[in-house]
């Protein structure tokens, strides 16, 4: 399949030709590689033998998308609820701040371009320092050539941040290769939530964020991704927690039309503790498959995955999650689960867990459900004078809280709630009132 024949060496040369020359480095290494290594098949690998890539329309996405600073969704946030906000377009800052308080303890918030320019030790210290390597896959290798959106963030040793730190990322047309580097040193906290979304963009998203929890550090990390149903996503986010870090990360796919995620939690040090959640509701048309990855190296750690998604009718998820026990990982207590909400006859929705376990001192279990939206809860709501529209929003809403309740920050809380709120609003309004 010649998909994307445009991303070639030469235009990852042309993008290092300002670049320090370790980056330059990395970007011609996986141009080469990527010209080499074949696009997945659903005949190939198990992570992608649901998603078939020759639904994606790859002329309309065959060059990187243009810089541009306009249609950013704004963002509805004043600048005393956060500690930070950086808005990018195309790659294109417009709109960066930082509170002068952090600023001035040695938090960084810059583009990932202007990092490696001005903070050129941290960045090569930490860019693709092995949360996401660069050789998993043809599309790693496609952000690690060709990105050209980027944030870097950096919290240091003991700093820990008050309020959170927004990071909106949009485009308009083409391939977008955006890319996300936290590192939150020993004793540091940071809450930090992404947004993706774009009014009417056309194209093809391939995001990477790296977070990395260094020892004793506390960690939020909420992704929101909701593109119109005319943006296919290929994405991986994956966070790093060294010993007794305690760390959350949350997902929420809440559109696009195609979309692959992979989702990851390493715990490398003793006692590191990771929480992941995940929110999605594809409907009519859309296809969200999702693997997810909880890689326990050391041992004494703890990880917990509850994943939730609500299918619209003709909509369709897949979900495969592994835990994986390294032999020395002794005392490991990993937990994960998928539970499905069916809206409709014709929404499909498969899970697959897979344990793979070297260890032997471990508590490791997983469940799975998948169901109809229960009939009792909906007569009861509907016997207290609700119509039966209303009383399943009701229903939904409350399926998504129960997981968005278990995020350790309250902003971060209601920006979650509220994306489902307009979600749901927008499936009304596609189908006249009703879900």
């Amino acid at each position: 399949m010649a998909f994307l024949d445009g991303f070639t060496p030469q235009t990852a040369a042309a993008l290092a030709a300002s670049e320090p020359d370790w980056l330059a480095a990395t970007r011609t290494a996986a141009a080469a590689q990527f010209a080499d290594v074949p696009y997945p098949t659903t005949r190939g690998e198990e992570d992608w033998r649901r998603l078939d890539l020759r639904r994606i329309n790859f002329d309309r996405v065959a060059k990187l998308t243009p810089a541009s600073a306009n249609g950013l969704l704004p963002s509805a946030v004043a600048r005393d609820e956060l500690a930070g906000h950086l808005a990018l377009r195309a790659g294109q800052p417009t709109e960066l701040w930082l509170a002068p308080e952090w600023a001035e303890q040695g938090v960084i918030l810059t583009t990932l371009g202007a990092a490696a320019q001005q903070h050129p030790e941290l960045v090569r210290e930490w860019l693709w320092r092995g949360s996401i390597p660069t050789d998993e896959g043809k599309f790693t290798l496609l952000n690690a050539a060709f990105w050209t959106s980027g944030y870097f963030l950096y919290v240091p040793r003991g700093v820990r941040i008050e309020g959170t730190v927004l990071v909106d990322i949009g485009f308009e047309s083409g391939t977008l290769a955006h890319h996300g580097l936290a590192v939150v040193e020993e004793g540091a906290s940071l809450h930090l939530v992404e947004e993706f979304e774009a009014e009417a963009a056309t194209g093809l998203s391939v995001p990477v964020t790296e977070v990395y929890a260094e020892s004793r550090s506390e960690v939020v990390y909420a992704s929101l991704q909701a593109w119109p149903d005319t943006v296919h996503e290929v994405g991986y986010k994956r966070i790093h927690a060294e010993q007794d870090a305690h760390a959350t990360m949350v997902c929420a796919h809440l559109g696009g039309k195609l979309v692959k995620e992979f989702i990851g939690a390493g715990m490398a040090g003793r006692g590191a503790e990771i929480h992941l959640l995940g929110i999605a509701f594809p409907t009519a048309g859309q296809q969200l498959d999702q693997s997810t990855y909880q890689d326990h190296e050391a041992g004494g750690c703890h990880s917990n995955l509850r994943f939730l998604a609500a299918v619209g009718d003709q909509g369709r998820t897949n979900f495969r999650g592994v835990i994986n026990v390294h032999k020395d990982a002794q005392g490991t207590d990993a937990y994960q689960k998928n539970e499905t909400i069916l809206l409709g006859d014709k929404a499909r929705a498969d899970s697959l867990p897979v344990l793979e376990i070297l260890a032997d001192d471990v508590k490791c279990s997983h469940g799975a459900t998948l169901a109809q939206i229960d009939a009792e809860d909906l007569f009861y709501l509907m016997s207290r004078g609700l119509n039966r529209t209303t009383a399943q929003r009701l229903i939904i809403e409350g399926f998504f809280d129960s997981v968005i309740a278990s995020v350790p920050d309250e902003a971060v809380r209601q920006r979650l709630h509220d994306a489902v709120v307009r979600r749901i609003d927008a499936q009304a309004a596609r189908h006249g009132g009703t879900l």
